[in-house]
């Protein structure tokens, strides 16, 4: 079976490949603790033949992780080398940015509860209804009578 090779690497992401590199196999990038997708990139690729070469290969991300700008900035400690991370860093976020974010989210709810409650009792009592149309009928010509249009009809 065709295989792909092993995704090219994406800063500040991983991909978890394992045997996963037959043909049409998609994979999708994780951004690092920390980072999160950038708006308007994708994380997933493919596994493809394209029709100029003989190999599979991946398709090509458009992938960018960023710093979480809901995280704390990091500030290099003056006592540490500033060597590259190895060890992951764990996500902090502060109890004050968890209150807030479920406190929205009830805040919403509730408006949308309040809001079906109000139309449910403005529509309570109301009745509705619908206006007869007279509609005018004519009676069909009898089968022997030639009709003609209303503009060859004799004035008069």
């Amino acid at each position: 079976p065709m295989r792909c090779s092993h995704p090219k690497d994406v800063a500040n992401a991983h991909i978890d490949v394992g045997n996963n590199t037959l043909l049409h196999t998609r994979l999708r990038y994780t951004c690092n603790p920390g980072y999160k997708r950038k708006a308007g990139t994708s994380s997933l690729i493919q596994c493809i033949l394209r029709d100029d070469s003989s190999e599979p290969d991946w398709t090509h991300t458009t992938l960018q992780c960023i710093r979480d700008p809901a995280l704390a900035p990091e500030t290099p400690s003056p006592e540490l080398p500033t060597a590259p991370h190895t060890e992951r860093m764990t996500p902090r976020v502060s109890i004050q940015t968890l209150a807030s974010s479920i406190g929205l989210s009830v805040l919403v709810v509730a408006g949308i509860m309040a809001c079906c409650c109000w139309r449910a009792k403005m529509r309570t009592g109301q009745s509705y209804t619908e206006a007869e149309t007279a509609i005018p009928m004519v009676a069909p010509a009898p089968e022997n009578e030639e009709v003609l249009p209303p503009s060859v009809y004799p004035m008069g």
